[in-house]
């Protein structure tokens, strides 16, 4: 792996918070001295802050609360390996404003070091309840875009890509450019669809500073098509086929 490579993949997982620890200072002390460094931070975070902005709050049902309780330890049982029925759990349920109802803290040493495994595991149920809405398949009950595929540099330019989102409801599909290089006004940017063993298709002009907004049947777009982006003359390609660089690429994840 290439330092370039290396350093875009630690400024990554920076802003994601996946580095933690003495490894996460020395990424800061490492920052403090490069310029560039600090620059990958900064596109990472407009990169995920344009996926998290599409995000919309989500509130666990009921049925989800029951479901973590059913898995939760008695406090005692946490420490002793005693198996407990869910009816012998204490009460929790999910408060109009998403909290938590209030809990007795358990007094003995024992019964708080239950709760702490409760509390994590609580912590980590939540985490996969809230994030699951994230990999599911659109339902009529969605609007708006949502993020489909990632297009990346072909040449490993960091922070250099195009997000793709589609809205299931009307066809509209959004690239949206993040820090693309300027192309001059004799090029073109193109999109195309590759779909397994079948040629390019074009989809139409994309801008580069700017969002595109097109139209595009859902039936087109599967997990095993790649969108991508091509150099062309100013106005597309002449031969309906790319024949320039494709600069961008990214696979179609589940719609």
């Amino acid at each position: 792996m290439s330092e370039h490579t290396r350093n875009d993949a630690l400024a990554a997982e920076y802003v994601l918070g996946t580095l933690r620890g003495a490894a996460r200072r020395r990424f800061e002390t490492l920052m403090e001295g490069d310029p560039a460094l600090v620059s990958k931070v900064g596109q990472w975070q407009e990169t995920l802050g344009v996926l998290d902005a599409t995000d919309q709050p989500v509130q666990p049902p009921a049925r989800v609360w029951r479901a973590i309780q059913s898995r939760l330890p008695h406090p005692q049982a946490a420490d002793q390996g005693i198996n407990v029925s869910p009816s012998s759990l204490p009460s929790i349920d999910a408060t109009p404003s998403g909290q938590l109802s209030p809990i007795t803290k358990p007094k003995s040493r024992a019964a708080n070091h239950g709760w702490q495994l409760v509390s994590f595991a609580l912590a980590a149920s939540l985490v996969g309840v809230l994030l699951w809405p994230r990999f599911q398949v659109l339902n009529e009950a969605d609007t708006g875009p949502r993020p489909v595929a990632v297009l990346a540099s072909a040449q490993g330019e960091g922070g250099q890509q195009i997000v793709a989102s589609f809205d299931a409801n009307n066809g509209m599909l959004v690239l949206t450019p993040l820090n693309l290089a300027s192309i001059g006004t004799e090029h073109s940017l193109e999109l195309w669809l590759i779909a397994k063993d079948q040629k390019p298709a074009p989809l139409g002009l994309i801008q580069a500073d700017s969002n595109t907004v097109l139209v595009l049947d859902k039936t087109r777009l599967s997990s095993d098509v790649t969108l991508a982006v091509s150099l062309e003359p100013s106005g597309g390609s002449p031969t309906g086929q790319p024949t320039g660089a494709v600069l961008y690429a990214g696979k179609i994840s589940k719609i």
